[in-house]
């Protein structure tokens, strides 16, 4: 876990403009794997217990700091995000990730 925190590279104008780009993609993943039966109830909970997490009264609080502020939202989108599909079968990750790219 903290050599992959280490190797971590800084992000560039050109890797965030490769993120937005698959954005959609992403999304549509996102949503398929909520909606497939295979993918486990503890897995689909991952991101909307984390929307809970992030409007308990600490998280609030730390709204009114200026930029921890919304960074603990995007950490937090982004951790709960990796969890979910951390959490999903891999084949299923694979067939939904293959459906998009052929377009179907």
């Amino acid at each position: 876990m903290f050599r992959s925190i280490l190797r971590m590279q800084l992000l560039t104008p050109a890797r965030i403009g490769g993120m937005v780009a698959y954005l959609p993609q992403f999304v549509r993943v996102f949503y398929r794997l909520m909606k497939d039966e295979r993918v486990s109830l503890v897995a689909k909970m991952v991101p909307f217990l984390i929307l809970v997490l992030m409007f308990s009264p600490p998280a609030i609080e730390l709204d009114f700091v200026p930029i921890i502020g919304e960074l603990d939202w995007l950490l937090a989108a982004y951790i709960a995000l990796k969890l979910f599909v951390w959490l999903c079968p891999a084949e299923v990750v694979r067939e939904h990730v293959a459906r998009i790219a052929r377009g179907e």
